[in-house]
């Protein structure tokens, strides 16, 4: 039998995790997944899932397997599966996904590319 807390554990500690009041300034590529609290700006990638959060900032380019914006992004955003906006979040670029979901509230300026190859293309 797998033990929840110890699978949510290993998860959490192979998330990289830039903190508020924290900026990062280059190239940040990985397999692991990305959540982003402070400031990050250049090319980013990953195999996982890379989140900005709520107060977050990413200026730049982000290709991942998927996209969770709640916080502000301006640049490229390609994803090979989804993109979310979430309501607190404010996107200026274009967007490449096979899906995207945009809350309420949610600001976006720009252009979304979909198609079944997600972003792999990008927009």
């Amino acid at each position: 039998m797998t033990n929840p807390r110890a699978s949510h554990q290993a998860s959490a500690a192979s998330t990289t995790i830039i903190g508020k009041g924290i900026h990062i300034r280059g190239e940040l590529t990985g397999s692991a997944p990305i959540e982003v609290w402070g400031s990050l700006e250049g090319v980013t990638g990953t195999e996982g899932r890379f989140w900005v959060r709520e107060g977050g900032n990413v200026g730049g380019e982000i290709a991942a397997a998927e996209v969770i914006i709640e916080g502000h992004v301006e640049g490229k955003v390609s994803a090979e599966d989804k993109v979310e906006f979430r309501p607190t979040c404010k996107v200026q670029g274009n967007v490449a996904a096979k899906k995207v979901a945009i809350d309420e509230g949610a600001f976006f300026e720009g252009r979304i590319h979909m198609s079944q190859d997600g972003g792999k293309k990008q927009p």
